[in-house]
């Protein structure tokens, strides 16, 4: 499999470990010290900046908060914009959300380590 795929594949653990509310799935997709951030989304303050951790996402994903946005058609579009040696950036669209997410090759193969958001 090429590393492109391989990203890909780490990609929809994520989005789709979202919305089918599969911890095991985003856990997979995700480096422990992930960082993801948004702009004044889910507070009081529209211009705050948010911040999630991997353990976040994974406990969000296990109690099914992204079920709750599911679609029956989820238009999940997947563009590597760039693979360099070991690293990656990709945008991930889908019916809900915007996602920036950079990745690194560890050992254990791509992982997600940044992600920036925005709702649809």
């Amino acid at each position: 499999m090429s590393d492109e795929d391989e990203i890909r594949g780490v990609v929809l653990d994520y989005v789709e470990g979202w919305f089918d509310g599969d911890a095991s799935r985003m856990e997979r997709a995700l480096h422990p010290e992930l960082v993801k951030r948004c702009r004044g989304i889910e507070g009081d303050d529209p211009d705050a900046l948010e911040t999630l951790t991997a353990r976040d996402m994974i406990d969000a994903t296990a109690e099914g908060l992204g079920r709750a946005v599911d679609a029956a058609d989820r238009r999940i579009a997947i563009d590597v914009t760039s693979l360099d040696d070991g690293i990656a950036s990709v945008t991930c669209l889908s019916h809900r959300y915007v996602d920036l997410v950079h990745l690194i090759r560890m050992p254990e193969g791509w992982q997600i380590v940044n992600a920036v958001w925005c709702l649809r």
